[in-house]
């Protein structure tokens, strides 16, 4: 039967059987083979060499959100000083002129991102997002031309009309915001806006208005801020609009809380408060900031009359980190206004009397535009209110006389 199925001579051939080998075991420490031509893994290295880098930045990014406490104040410059001085460069400049609080993270994303806090329904006036006034604004900053100024629109397209008189000098119709009022203002039936004359010279708002006096304050309170408007900065540019309607200066007082977001934004919410007092009011030829210093009461503090008054210091922000065209006028200004306060009562200006900064600190609007610094945290109301007159008799005596950038010789008394 062999034969008949593969033929004669059969092509397979005995083999004798062996028994497989056994399987080695494989020991848990050996890798498992891998197909001939896979690619070897990347370096460990390389992937913990990133992850220690993100982890890094991370810790250095949540110790500076986290960190609290203030940080010096910025550095300042005497107006003999060379303005280009060397100044230390990098983290150790930037890191040293920070001043934050607890709510830094949240400050940081209202400053950088306002939208946020508006979609959050929590960004007050004045900052209302109306969207045909942001487009009317737009326009007007790239035409320079009002919609809302019927006027100013005749005079581009028709200039003639221009040189036309307005019949009966027209009085500018004012928002009913200037109605509004806030609990605890001082003066003017606590309005927010407070106009003491017609056609305002002068505007006066306070960028850091929580600073106040520690003496009014609570026993035991170690940080002088407070929103009881009385004892704070608010009250001391009361007094100042009040002394200077006397001297016949019509003024204007903004007491937006600039600090509501915190001391970080405070500087960007009083840039929105400045430029909207100056758009209700564009008569506004002199804008100062109120402030109180940091020093000590010895500093701060001396003898006019007879009567412990506190010193007034004069801030004038350059133009070395962001442009401001306007800080050379606003240097004179300060200058004179400082040697006016000397001839008045002299030892009031504390040393150097102007200081220069290079931050522009909200003052490129005017070429009168300047920071003003009344006292210090251990000051008295009564030291303060003392030299609110004193600034109020320096400040008038400029203006009737003409000796302010932009304005000329005034019969405003």
């Amino acid at each position: 039967m062999a034969r008949t199925l593969f033929g004669a001579r059969s092509r397979w051939r005995r083999v004798p059987w062996k028994p497989p080998p056994e399987p080695t075991q494989a020991r848990p420490s050996d890798p498992p083979p891998k197909p001939a031509g896979t690619p070897p893994p990347p370096a460990r290295e390389t992937w913990w060499s990133a992850l220690s880098s993100y982890g890094l930045v991370a810790v250095l990014a949540v110790a500076v959100l986290m960190a609290s406490g203030t940080a010096p104040a910025p550095r300042v410059l005497p107006v003999t000083a060379p303005l280009a001085s060397v100044q230390p460069s990098g983290w150790a400049r930037w890191l040293a002129h920070l001043t934050v609080g607890p709510q830094t993270g949240r400050d940081w994303l209202d400053a950088g991102l306002p939208l946020l806090s508006w979609a959050d329904g929590q960004l007050p006036s004045p900052w209302p997002v109306h969207w045909r006034g942001l487009a009317a604004d737009g326009v007007a900053a790239l035409t320079g031309t009002p919609l809302s100024n019927l006027s100013r629109l005749l005079s581009s397209a028709i200039p003639p009309v221009g040189a036309l008189p307005v019949p009966g000098g027209a009085a500018v119709r004012l928002p009913p915001a200037l109605r509004t009022t806030a609990p605890g203002l001082p003066g003017d039936h606590g309005r927010i806006w407070a106009q003491l004359g017609a056609g305002p010279l002068v505007g006066i708002y306070q960028s850091h208005s929580h600073e106040a006096f520690l003496p009014a304050l609570p026993a035991g309170t170690t940080l002088a801020h407070s929103t009881d408007w009385p004892h704070t900065v608010v009250q001391v540019g009361w007094w100042l609009a009040q002394d200077l309607s006397m001297r016949g200066i019509p003024v204007v007082q903004s007491r937006v809380d600039n600090m509501q977001h915190g001391l970080l934004a405070s500087y960007t919410m009083a840039l929105a408060t400045a430029k909207t007092l100056m758009r209700w009011w564009p008569t506004v030829k002199v804008l100062l900031d109120v402030h109180r210093g940091q020093a000590s009461a010895a500093a701060t503090t001396l003898t006019v009359g007879g009567e412990p008054t506190a010193r007034i210091l004069l801030v004038v922000g350059t133009s070395q980190l962001l442009p401001n065209p306007h800080w050379h006028e606003n240097l004179t200004f300060a200058l004179a206004l400082s040697r006016e306060l000397a001839q008045l009562a002299p030892g009031i200006v504390r040393p150097p009397g102007v200081e220069t900064v290079p931050y522009r600190y909200n003052q490129q609007l005017l070429p009168a535009d300047v920071q003003v610094e009344i006292g210090g945290p251990h000051n008295t109301l009564a030291e303060e209110r003392r030299a609110a007159v004193e600034l109020a008799d320096a400040l008038a005596a400029l203006i009737h006389a003409g000796r302010v950038p932009g304005l000329a010789s005034t019969a405003a008394g």
